[in-house]
Formats: structure tokens, sequence, C-alpha cells
């Protein structure tokens, strides 16, 4: 008789422990978000001094991608275990749908990095790599702006975890979907401007930093909602 309060409890404990796991990865995918958006940062500070600009400029574009790759990516494939019940539908669309594109604009814009850097073309590219990271930012702050109104998973019964019907995304996380979707449409309205031949490398390193700043506010944002919601 003892033991059944025990086996009852134990596929309870093994879904905290499933969703502590992935909340811990997706935290994790966070930081390094943010530390790719500090390396995108500071490089374009040093190509708008004028340390070999396009160089800069080409490491930044692929430091950006990078960081929404990974970041992006990591999110869209821990979803389903940090959000369920009634609104895993709804997590799979908004999370599931806006990382994963944010995730794909990160892999084009490593790729116009790449080729930049080897010279092919470097301001047609890195204008490009400024729109399309324009556009992974505008998608992204779609998704952050529907995760401030989605709970972690539901309780899992009486006496469980109350941090899972905390909000994950809150006042940091509205500031930081606001931000992105300003900051992504500033960059493509600069990635454009580069295209027209509008001091171009000037414009192309504006666009970067102001993207690097943006990933780094809201890699922040969602790594410390999410580690403070880790069941204890």
């Amino acid at each position: 008789m003892n033991n059944i309060p025990i086996e009852r409890n134990r596929p309870i404990d093994q879904e905290i422990r499933r969703e502590r796991h992935a909340i811990e990865e997706a935290g994790g995918g966070s930081v390094v978000e943010s530390i790719g958006g500090v390396g995108a940062l500071v490089l374009s500070i040093l190509g708008l001094v004028g340390f070999i600009p396009i160089s800069m400029a080409s490491i930044a574009s692929i430091a950006a991608g990078g960081a929404l790759l990974i970041g992006g990516g990591t999110m869209a494939s821990q979803y389903s275990h940090i959000f369920g019940g009634a609104r895993q539908s709804l997590s799979r669309n908004i999370i599931g749908g806006g990382m994963a594109m944010e995730s794909l604009g990160g892999v084009a814009a490593i790729v116009l990095g790449i080729l930049a850097l080897l010279g092919i073309h470097p301001i047609v590219l890195l204008s490009a790599s400024a729109i399309v990271l324009g556009c992974s930012l505008l998608l992204a702050s779609g998704a952050m702006a529907k995760l401030t109104a989605m709970p972690i998973r539901e309780s899992a019964g009486p006496g469980s975890y109350p941090e899972h019907t905390h909000y994950i995304m809150r006042d940091t996380l509205y500031a930081a979907s606001g931000s992105e979707a300003l900051i992504g449409a500033g960059a493509i309205v600069l990635g454009i401007l580069a295209l027209a031949g509008f001091s171009p490398v000037t414009l192309i390193l504006v666009a970067l930093l102001a993207v690097g700043a943006s990933i780094l506010l809201a890699g922040s944002a969602v790594a410390g909602r999410m580690f403070e919601s880790i069941p204890h």
C-alpha cells in the first residue's frame, strides 16, 4: 500500500525532469544567442571606427546569424516539452513556426557573411544579409510577443510545482519583442538603402550593430525568464 503513491508519482517526476531539461537547454541556447549578439555588436563598432570594416561586417553577419540559428533552433526543438496541454497546438504554430524561420534566417546570414568574407560582391551580400537579419527579427518579435501570454506546461497534479503556471515571458520580453520589431524594420530599411548605394559600408555596419544589440537584449530576456521558471 505504501508503494502506490510512489508509483503514481513516478510519471509526474519524469515529466518534470523532461521539462526541466528542455527549459535548461532553451535557456542555454538563449545565453549563447546573447554571446553572439555581443560579438556582432563589438565587431560592428570596430568596423565603424575604421578597422577593416568589410571584414568586420562579414564576421558580424556570421556571428549574428549563428546567434539566431542557435537561439531559434534550440527553442523550436524544445517547445513541445516546455509548452503543452491545451495550448500545444498554439505553441506549435507560434514557437515552432516563428523560431524555425528565425533559424533559417540565421543560416542565410551565415552563408552571406562567409561569401562576403571571401570577397564575392561583399557590399551586395552584406546588404542582403542586413535585410535577412531584419526579417528574422521581425518574425522572432511576433513569436516572442505571443509567448508573453503562454504559460509553461500546466500543473500535473495536486501539490505539483506552482512554477508550471507562471508566464515565462513578462515585462522584459514585452520590451525585447518591441525592440526586435523596430530594429528589424530599421535593418531592412538600412539594407535597402545600402543596396541603393547610400554610404553602404556605414549603413551595413549600423544595421548589424543594431541587430547585435537586439539579439543581446532578446537572448538575455529569454534566458532570464527560462532559468527563473525551472521547476525545483
